[in-house]
C-alpha cells in the first residue's frame, strides 16, 4: 500500500480556562454573488483535487464527501467502489454506516424532544428508567440526561463495550449496571462511552411511548429528507446500494472484504445509524441551523455548548494544527480553532471511518464517509479547515 505525506504542526493543549466562546470578528469582503460563487468554486476545486489525489494514493476501496455552505449543498460526490475487485461505484445515494456520528443525531433528536416539552436536559435518568442503578446508588439517583450525552456520568470509559459486542439489548445492558462502580462524581470528568450513552434511548422511549428507531425516522430522517437513512441491521442488509466494509492487512498491505456485522445496532443511539452522503448533506443543513422545524436554535446551541474540557485527554483532535482547546458538549466535540469554535465528531465501527465538521461562524460543513480504515482518514478534516482558512484569507485580501 502506498502512503502519502502531509506535514502537521503538533500542538499540545492543556488549558480549557473557560467554557465561553471566544469572540472574533471575521471580515469577509463584500463581493457580488457571482464573484463569491467563483471564489467558492475555486476553493472546492482545490479541495477536490487534494481529496481525490490522496484517496487514490491511500487505495481505500470507497468513500463519499459532501460540503454544505449555509443552506446549500455545494459539493457532493462518491469515490471508488462499494466492494473491492468490482466496478460497482460509490454514488451519492450509497449507504454507509456512520458509526459514532450517530451520537450527534441522537443529540439532535434529544433537542427535538426538548422543544416539544417531552424531555428535559436536567431530567434524572432514574425518573424514566427505573431499572437503571449503580453500585453507588446515590450517584445513580443523581445522573441526568445531560450526563449521558456528554460522557460525564462518572463511569470508567467504554464501560460494558464487551456487552455491546455480545449483542445484548439496551435493556439487558442497563440491568448490568447495578453492580458497576464509578471512578468520579457525575459531571466532573470525561470518559467516552457507548453503552452508557445508549441509555438515553430508553429515556426517550419512556418519555414518548414511541420506539427509538421510530423517533429517529419520524422526527429526523423523514422531515430532513434523509431518504436512505435507517437505524437497523435489517435495513442496511436489505439495501442493494451499500458500501461494504473492508479491513486492511498490514502484512500483505492489501484490503479485504469484511462482513457487515450487527455490532452497535443494539445501541443505535451510540453507533447504529446508516446513511448516504446525500442524507448527510441534508443533515448538515439541520446542524447549520436551517431546519428550525426539526430542532430550534436554542436547543441546537445547547447541544453545541461545551460541557467538559478534554484538552488534557488523549484525544487525536488535540494534535490538530490550530486547535488550542477541546471540549465535549452533548453528542459533539467542540474545538477552539484559530480564534473560533468548530463542531466535530468522528466515528469508527465495523471498519467504517466517518468524519463530520461544521464551522458555524462561517456557515460551512463537511461530512466524509469511508468503507475502510486508511491513512487519509486522519488529515481529511484538519486539511479542509486549512484550505478553507486560506480561502477566507483570500477574500480578506481582496477587500
Amino acid at each position: 500500500m502506498k502512503f502519502f505525506y502531509i506535514v502537521f504542526s503538533v500542538v499540545f493543549v492543556v488549558s480549557c480556562t473557560t467554557s465561553k466562546p471566544k469572540e472574533k470578528v471575521v471580515l469577509i469582503a463584500e463581493q457580488s454573488d457571482e464573484a463569491r460563487a467563483d471564489s467558492l468554486s475555486f476553493f472546492l476545486d482545490h479541495y477536490e483535487k487534494f481529496f481525490a489525489t490522496n484517496f487514490n494514493v491511500s487505495e481505500c476501496p470507497g468513500a463519499a464527501i459532501v460540503i454544505v455552505k449555509d443552506s446549500t449543498v455545494v459539493y457532493k460526490k462518491g469515490f471508488g467502489v462499494k466492494e473491492i475487485h468490482t466496478q460497482d461505484s460509490v454514488d451519492v445515494n450509497t449507504v454507509f454506516r456512520i458509526a459514532s456520528l450517530s451520537k450527534g443525531v441522537t443529540a439532535v433528536l434529544s433537542g427535538n424532544l426538548v422543544d416539544r416539552g417531552e424531555l428535559n436536559w436536567d431530567q434524572k435518568v432514574k425518573e424514566s428508567v427505573h431499572a437503571f442503578n449503580l453500585k453507588d446508588k446515590e450517584q445513580a439517583e443523581r445522573i441526568r440526561v445531560s450526563h449521558l450525552l456528554s460522557h460525564t456520568s462518572g463511569l470508567y470509559k467504554y464501560t460494558f463495550t464487551k456487552l455491546i459486542q455480545k449483542g445484548l439489548s439496551v435493556d439487558r445492558i442497563i440491568g448490568s449496571f447495578k453492580g458497576k462502580g464509578v471512578v468520579a462524581r457525575e459531571g466532573v470528568d470525561y470518559g467516552y462511552q457507548n453503552a452508557v450513552f445508549s441509555i438515553v434511548e430508553k429515556v426517550m422511549e419512556n418519555q414518548t411511548t414511541i420506539p427509538f428507531n421510530t423517533l429517529l425516522k419520524e422526527r429526523i430522517f423523514d422531515p430532513a429528507g434523509m431518504q436512505n437513512a435507517s437505524s437497523t441491521y435489517g435495513a442496511i442488509s436489505a439495501n442493494n446500494n451499500v458500501a461494504l466494509p473492508h479491513s486492511y492487512h498490514h502484512y500483505s498491505k492489501k484490503y479485504k472484504l469484511s462482513k457487515l456485522h450487527k455490532n452497535y445496532y443494539n445501541v443505535a443511539a451510540a453507533g447504529g445509524i446508516n446513511a448516504s452522503i446525500s442524507d448527510m448533506g441534508e443533515y448538515l443543513k439541520v446542524l447549520l441551523g436551517h431546519r428550525a422545524d426539526i430542532i430550534s436554535e436554542k436547543s441546537l446551541a445547547t447541544i453545541f455548548n461545551p460541557v467538559i474540557c478534554t484538552s488534557t485527554k488523549s484525544t487525536y483532535v488535540n494534535l490538530w494544527d490550530g486547535v488550542t482547546d477541546s471540549y465535549y458538549a452533548m453528542g459533539w466535540r467542540i474545538l477552539d480553532y484559530r480564534g473560533r469554535r468548530v463542531v466535530y465528531h468522528g466515528g469508527n465501527v465495523n471498519q467504517y471511518k466517518t468524519q463530520l465538521l461544521i464551522d458555524p461562524e462561517n456557515g460551512i460543513g463537511i461530512c466524509v464517509l469511508f468503507n475502510a480504515p486508511n491513512p487519509f482518514n486522519g488529515p481529511v478534516i484538519p486539511t479542509f479547515l486549512n484550505y478553507y482558512d486560506f480561502y477566507l484569507d483570500t477574500l480578506k485580501n481582496k477587500s
